[in-house]
């Protein structure tokens, strides 16, 4: 796999600036976390969303476009679920290498995010892939009987545009 991730990215211009990304995430953090990388990935996307606390949805999509981790679009939100496209060319790159890719880190992170602007638990899962979509589900889902038990006064960071 090694070498047609080399292929895959190099040889198209667009994809060719998120070879280094993709080095680390499919092969070297596979290489060191092995069959546990999905989960790890997932706790430590809760912990970038700790150390860079956004404050609205909008700071959500700004973020991940700017982390060069996909295009965000929220497409249906309620009291107990946000559901979200992930969808642009960091996202279509790695499916259409790895079908069965997993956007752990990018499903901590929103569940991080969400749980911290709306102060109740939330834990995200990622969907199926949408029909006539090029890109994947992400759905947080939120318990407003659950308030978190340590709750913080949120204080985002400016998003610079």
């Amino acid at each position: 796999m090694n070498n047609q991730i080399y292929a895959h990215y190099l040889s198209d211009s667009e994809s060719a600036p998120l070879f280094g990304k993709a080095l680390f995430r499919d092969v070297v953090l596979n290489d060191l976390l092995g069959t546990d990388a999905g989960s790890i990935a997932y706790w430590e996307g809760k912990q970038l969303a700790r150390r860079f606390t956004l404050g609205s949805i909008q700071d959500l999509v700004s973020f991940f476009q700017q982390a060069e981790l996909g295009d965000l679009m929220l497409q249906k939100q309620s009291a107990k679920q946000w559901q979200f496209t992930l969808s642009g060319k960091p996202v279509t790159s790695r499916l259409s290498l790895q079908p069965d890719a997993t956007f752990s880190l990018e499903a901590g992170f929103l569940a991080q995010s969400a749980q911290q602007m709306v102060g109740v638990v939330a834990e995200t899962e990622m969907g199926e892939k949408p029909k006539h979509a090029d890109g994947i589900s992400l759905v947080v889902h939120l318990d407003p009987r659950d308030a978190v038990s340590d709750p913080q006064e949120l204080n985002p960071m400016p998003i610079i545009k």
